[in-house]
C-alpha cells in the first residue's frame, strides 16, 4: 500500500479497534525495518507511540492477549484433553508462543514502546516500569523454553522427512523438561490473569 494508506490503517486500528482492526494490528504493528531507506518508518512509529492514549484499543488488545490459553487443566497440569494437535499433543505455537507474544505486544504498546521483538519488548516494558521485573524475566524465560521445545519438534520432523509442525506430546518429553514446560505455562497463565484489570466485563 501507499504510505498514506499505511498511516490510515494504523490510525484506524487505534481509533476503531474492531475485530478486523485488531487482527491487522497484531500483524502490522510488529513490522520491522530490515534495511535501506524507508521514510514511512518514522510516521508509523509515531502513531504506535500514541497507542497508550486509546483505552478502548488497549482494553481490546488485552483481551486478545488472553484469548489463547496455555494447555493447563484445573489442577495446573499440562492438559492433553485441551490439545489441538490430535493424539494428545499440544500446540506449542497457539498454547505458548502466541500468548507470550501477545502479552509482550500489549505491554509494549501500553507503555509507548515501539520495538517489535518479543523478548526486547518484555525487557523494555520492565525498564520503563510498565511491567514488574520478575514477571518480565519469567516471561522471557518461559518464551525461551517454549521456543526451544518447539524448535526441537521442528528438527525432529525434518529428520523424519516430515513437514515441521508445532505439536508436541508432553508425555514423550523427559521428566525434567516436561516439568519445566509446565512451569513455563504457569508463568504465562499468571501473566494473563494480571491483565484482567484491563479487560472490561462483557467486551
Amino acid at each position: 500500500m501507499s504510505a498514506s494508506s499505511w498511516t490510515r490503517v494504523f490510525q484506524e486500528c487505534l481509533e476503531r479497534p474492531g475485530p478486523s482492526q485488531l487482527v491487522r494490528a497484531a500483524v502490522s504493528f510488529d513490522f520491522r525495518h530490515v534495511m535501506g531507506g524507508l521514510p514511512i518508518v518514522g510516521p508509523l512509529v509515531a502513531i504506535l507511540q500514541t497507542a497508550r492514549r486509546y483505552p478502548d484499543f488497549l482494553a481490546r488488545l488485552a483481551r486478545t492477549a488472553t484469548d489463547w490459553r496455555p494447555p493447563l487443566d484445573f489442577r495446573g497440569r499440562i492438559s492433553r484433553r485441551k490439545a489441538d494437535g490430535g493424539e494428545g499433543r499440544i500446540d506449542m505455537k497457539q498454547g505458548g508462543v502466541v500468548p507470550v507474544a501477545s502479552l509482550a505486544r500489549f505491554h509494549a504498546l501500553a507503555n509507548g514502546i515501539t520495538i517489535s521483538a518479543t523478548l526486547d519488548r518484555l525487557s523494555a516494558a520492565a525498564e520503563v516500569g510498565g511491567l514488574d521485573r520478575e514477571t518480565a524475566e519469567s516471561l522471557r524465560e518461559a518464551f525461551t523454553i517454549i521456543c526451544d521445545i518447539r524448535l526441537q519438534r521442528h528438527a525432529a520432523c525434518i529428520r523424519a522427512g516430515l513437514p515441521p509442525d508445532n505439536f508436541v506430546d508432553p508425555e514423550a518429553l523427559p521428566p525434567l523438561e516436561r516439568t519445566t514446560l509446565r512451569e513455563a505455562f504457569h508463568v504465562v497463565a499468571r501473566a494473563q490473569k494480571q491483565l484482567g484489570r484491563f479487560v472490561p466485563l462483557g467486551l
